[in-house]
């Protein structure tokens, strides 16, 4: 083989070799090192949370780990790549902005990167997601504690927001009271019927500096011999139980946000009723300031407006108001302000003309569009065998907010769905709600899915 012969086959096989390192690359990562990457193009131009979203181009790879894709400066979850096309999905909380794409080679330096001069607009909307809670494929549960993923619940019916830790109390009716702590995403049991002498926890309240929570007992009887009305203290984190009112048999609790005077209901002629002190007793007593639906035996809840202005009973499907009298601190004789007491229904209507089923637990939530008004809230509330959450304005307008979507065949209300509030949702007996202010999240316990659910934006 001469000189010339020799160098013409070093040089073939080179080049094989270079080909095959190419074809190598190319199989490996889906882009050819030869060629440039072009990005041309992105949809959709507006979407919300878990929108698909596309970037197209030519040799972009199929490596995700090497390509970059974020809005607004929030990088997105690669996907899928096929060389002409990036696959992701618009996560939560994401911006209105500039689309960035940069894909790296092997050392991680970029080899292309660009910016659109067209912005994605991200849409916001208010959707159900599930927390906390889970049941097994018969649709059972039981009262688990541990991580988010262990947790588990049995009877959750009435909750509590405590801003302080981030945290949500749970009363699981005629149990005990579990801490869902969201930060560390753990749930834990706090108190249980054997403490303080409970017979059959109902539903709980917190003072409004969230320092003190106060826990309502079915004690089952007519007489001032048992513990109504216990508390426990945020210093004791919220374990140790001490008697606060020896009274009938009760329900529910209320403390005034302004004077702090404890009202509470009790289940013998449906009677309201004010706690004071009493020199005699050296100690708290009871009268009756009216009845709530005539003299017939109820668990009404009660739950104060934020200014203390009034305050709402639920009964049955029915909801009552009663004014507030500053002077006397004492709520008045309440009159019927949505439903109708003994009638059932789902009707969205105006005032008594609305329809509920059996109504449990309410939350104030300010409503921006009210501001300057003289009442700046709405009052959210579980309708529990209609499966759904309605809202009542300050003017008495019922409407329906969350629940009853998915529409089917079988005409159920109920079912286990997330997504969105009207048209996909659904709930199975929510009864117990909560609202996070700050987060603008409301937090629903449903008592068949025995889960925590959440409302939020997204």
């Amino acid at each position: 083989m001469n000189h010339f012969t020799k160098h013409l086959f070093h040089l073939l096989i080179c080049l094989l070799f270079l080909s095959g390192c190419k074809e190598d690359e190319v199989k490996n990562n889906g882009r050819d090192p030869s060629q440039p990457v072009v990005i041309n193009d992105f949809s959709p131009k507006e979407g919300a949370v878990r929108t698909r979203f596309y970037i197209y181009g030519k040799n972009l790879g199929n490596d995700i780990s090497k390509i970059k894709v974020s809005i607004g400066g929030r990088e997105l979850s690669v996907i899928g790549a096929s060389g002409d096309k990036i696959y992701c999905v618009i996560p939560r909380q994401t911006s209105s902005g500039e689309v960035k794409v940069v894909v790296n080679g092997d050392d991680g330096r970029p080899v292309a990167e660009h910016i659109f001069t067209e912005q994605f607009n991200y849409e916001t909307r208010t959707t159900v997601g599930t927390l906390v809670g889970k049941v097994d494929v018969y649709g059972n549960s039981a009262v688990v504690n541990g991580t988010f993923d262990e947790a588990g619940f049995n009877d959750p019916t009435w909750m509590l927001f405590e801003p302080n830790t981030n945290s949500l109390f749970v009363v699981e009716r005629g149990q005990l009271v579990r801490k869902v702590d969201i930060n560390e995403k753990q749930v834990s049991t706090l108190i249980t019927n054997g403490q303080a002498s409970f017979k059959s926890l109902q539903t709980a309240t917190m003072s409004f500096d969230n320092d003190t929570l106060f826990i309502v007992d079915d004690n089952g009887q007519n007489n001032k011999n048992f513990v109504a009305i216990a508390y426990t203290l945020r210093t004791e984190n919220f374990r140790r139980v001490h008697p606060y009112l020896y009274d009938r048999t009760s329900y529910a609790c209320a403390h005034h946000p302004i004077d702090h005077v404890m009202f509470f209901n009790t289940w013998w002629g449906g009677g309201v009723m004010k706690a004071f002190y009493d020199p005699v007793l050296g100690g708290l007593n009871s009268r009756e300031l009216f009845r709530v639906g005539g003299n017939n035996d109820m668990k009404t809840t009660i739950h104060f407006h934020p200014t203390g202005k009034y305050a709402y009973f639920l009964e049955g499907g029915c909801v009552y108001k009663s004014t507030y009298n500053w002077t006397a601190k004492e709520l008045t004789s309440p009159i019927v302000f949505a439903g109708q007491p003994g009638v059932y229904g789902d009707i969205d209507a105006i005032g008594t003309s609305a329809r509920f089923s059996f109504l449990y637990q309410g939350v104030f939530v300010k409503n921006p569009a009210y501001a300057g008004q003289e009442d700046e809230y709405d009052f959210y509330l579980c309708d529990v065998n209609n499966h759904s959450v309605r809202v009542i304005s300050p003017t008495g307008e019922v409407s329906t907010y969350a629940g009853k979507g998915s529409p089917s065949s079988d005409g159920k209300k109920e079912g286990y769905i997330d997504g969105d509030l009207r048209k996909e949702a659904r709930f199975n007996q929510p009864s117990g709600i909560a609202y996070d202010a700050g987060r603008q999240i409301l937090y629903i316990s449903e008592k068949v899915n025995r889960r925590i659910r959440t409302i939020s934006v997204e």
